[in-house]
């Protein structure tokens, strides 16, 4: 990928809309912002050394991001701040009841529980893939799966 710019311009097309979506469905409330910063960072790596899989490092750098938001957001929410924001991507778009259901469940996951999910159930990567973007083991990933669909399966039916 330390080549040229015409095919780091061909992987931003080819991915940049799905890792949009991947850091909406992870919870960021910028979730372009999050893909523009990974694709900064890719892009800064890339001239230092070859990366061999792009569309999984920046796979890694979206859930670190969306993670590193949530700590900032979490300490600067004890400040009390009031600011005009855009409503949250999930409302600039028109979306069914059934898939609402689903992110508000989403919503009441722990953050691990529901970056395991979205990797496995939305980009369909293997439990090692996971476990590299995730940074952790891959046992640690089938636990987080399992708990995390056994919550999701209790959100849902108390929603109903």
């Amino acid at each position: 990928m330390t080549g040229s710019g015409a095919a780091f311009e061909t992987l931003f097309r080819t991915e940049a809309g799905r890792l949009v979506r991947l850091a909406h469905l992870l919870g960021a409330e910028d979730p372009e912002d999050v893909v523009q910063e990974a694709f900064c960072r890719l892009y800064d790596v890339r001239r230092h050394r070859e990366v061999g899989n792009p569309a999984a490092y920046l796979n890694r750098i979206v859930v670190n991001e969306v993670r590193t938001r949530r700590r900032r957001k979490i300490l600067s929410d004890r400040k009390v701040l009031y600011l005009v924001t855009a409503a949250p991507a999930d409302e600039q778009v028109v979306l069914s009841e059934s898939i609402r259901g689903l992110l508000r469940a989403l919503d009441h996951l722990a953050p691990r529980q529901r970056e395991a999910l979205v990797l496995r159930y939305w980009l369909d990567l293997p439990l090692a893939e996971i476990a590299d973007a995730m940074q952790v083991r891959v046992g640690t990933v089938k636990s987080l799966v399992s708990r995390g669909l056994a919550r999701l399966a209790t959100e849902l039916e108390d929603h109903r």
